[in-house]
């Protein structure tokens, strides 16, 4: 999970492709959204700066406060350099400019500008957010980009054309790849612009005209066996708009699907209209579907966990502990919120699934069971539907580490990993960082397609 805190008390979400050269989604700038990946999860956990990281946070500012080169842009490279040699172990060590900073907390409460698509690295269409531009456009997932119009031209051109053109006076130190040219194609455009493109959808050819804008992002959606809704902002109560995406047939009358793509922005919220929702339509069992969700910030965390678990009533239940070099913390529910009507819960998961998710299947373990007079949950209805990478085995990114931002006088920013995470009673000195969460139920490892019966089924077996 991406743990973070600020000095201002504001988070940061790296978004970055993973360390085990995994190919990751394309993140363009202000033109694409990237899915949730597998570094997402720093925690924002107070103003106060944890004392790991108190040294280095004032070497740097000593540097951009002393030397004679840590003016601007000098100051940004000496912070980048700072980041890169000495800190060139931690995976998360991330540098940002002043505006990708400000584009990074924008986007951490939920507020993104552009078309609203993540895509891989073959231009296809992983993930349309939903209450975005594509969203209402009617672009879908799956969908592969092959032209588009680059500023100031008139007619489509193939990307893999525009690439060829480019590398073909290049030294191979000076080539692009693909995903740079997606970027520039869709970052080439300003808020109320019109981007004009071409995709294939199972062999026919479709075409776009999506107007760049300024959206709040819905990170969670609901289904069940005969509606389908999604949450979307806060001007309008974060009241559930009905999808264009079908309902879940087959699924079990008493039983709601929801999907939670991120801890970030209005995600709480959406997820309490999202429970309210399914109260409303007689639910009583739900499956959270937690796949390719890599974390964001405590804050969201703590709040959905307070909708989900219980101890015969009481407030503030301890959901993780921070272990830094030389201090122990704790973070725990604000009230209790748990919806007395949730009866049973199933978790689909996979080896996207890090950070603030991870946590949250921890809480759930060690508070859903009969004598805690919650939701029943246990690790034998966790569905895991992705062997690891490099582990092979089915299981759960494994993030069990914190990151902390610091905020530069140049306006940029430096994020270090500063703690390690653990689970709550009965699990405090578990952490699962590089090993994940895996199933004792050789069942439950089954495929994305077979995931939501299989979820369905632990649920009423």
């Amino acid at each position: 999970m991406k743990m973070e805190k600020e000095n201002n008390d504001f988070t940061a979400e790296e978004k970055a492709i993973r360390k085990n050269n995994r190919k990751a989604l394309l993140s363009v700038g202000l033109a694409l959204v990237i899915t949730a990946s597998f570094f997402l999860g720093f925690f924002v956990y107070g103003a106060t700066e944890p004392a790991s990281g108190r040294k280095i946070s004032e070497i740097v500012r000593i540097i951009d406060g002393a030397s004679v080169y840590a003016d601007g842009k000098n100051a940004d490279e000496l912070a980048e350099l700072f980041r890169k040699i000495v800190l060139a172990d931690d995976a998360y060590a991330k540098y940002y400019t002043a505006e990708e900073y400000r584009k990074m907390l924008a986007e951490d409460a939920g507020n993104y500008s552009g078309v609203g698509i993540a895509i891989d690295e073959n231009g296809v269409i992983k993930y349309v957010y939903r209450n975005s531009p594509a969203h209402r456009g009617g672009i879908k997932a799956g969908d592969k980009l092959t032209e588009g119009i680059f500023v100031g031209e008139e007619e489509y051109k193939v990307f893999t054309d525009a690439l060829n053109e480019y590398n073909a006076d290049k030294e191979d130190k000076d080539k692009k790849i693909i995903q740079q040219i997606y970027t520039e194609f869709f970052s080439g455009y300003n808020v109320g612009e019109t981007v004009r493109f071409k995709v294939d959808r199972t062999g026919e050819e479709k075409e776009f005209s999506i107007v760049k804008e300024d959206y709040v992002v819905s990170y969670v959606e609901y289904a069940d066996n005969e509606k389908s809704y999604y949450f979307s902002t806060e001007e309008d109560g974060f009241r559930g708009r009905e999808s264009d995406e079908n309902f879940i047939e087959g699924l079990s009358a008493d039983t709601a699907y929801i999907k939670l793509y991120e801890f970030q922005g209005g995600a709480a919220a959406q997820f309490a209209q999202a429970l309210s929702f399914m109260q409303s339509r007689g639910k009583t069992k739900l499956i959270l579907d937690l796949r390719d969700n890599g974390g964001g910030l405590i804050t969201v965390l703590l709040d959905i966990v307070s909708y989900l678990i219980n101890d015969n009533g009481a407030a503030g239940l301890k959901v993780l502990g921070v272990k830094e070099k030389n201090n122990t913390t704790a973070f725990f529910t604000a009230e209790n919120r748990f919806t007395t009507t949730l009866t049973d819960l199933s978790v689909i998961a996979n080896d996207g699934t890090a950070s603030a998710s991870e946590c949250l299947i921890g809480a759930l373990i060690a508070y859903g069971n009969a004598e805690r007079n919650g939701a029943r949950f246990d690790s034998d209805r966790l569905i895991l539907t992705r062997k690891h990478e490099t582990r092979n085995i089915y299981c759960t990114f494994g993030k069990g580490i914190m990151q902390t931002t610091y905020g530069l006088r140049t306006g940029g920013a430096l994020t270090l990993t500063t703690a390690y995470i653990y689970w709550p009673e009965p699990f405090k000195d578990v952490c699962i960082h590089d090993k994940g969460i895996t199933t004792p139920v050789a069942e439950n490892c089954v495929s994305d397609a077979l995931a939501i019966a299989r979820a369905d089924a632990v649920l009423h077996g």
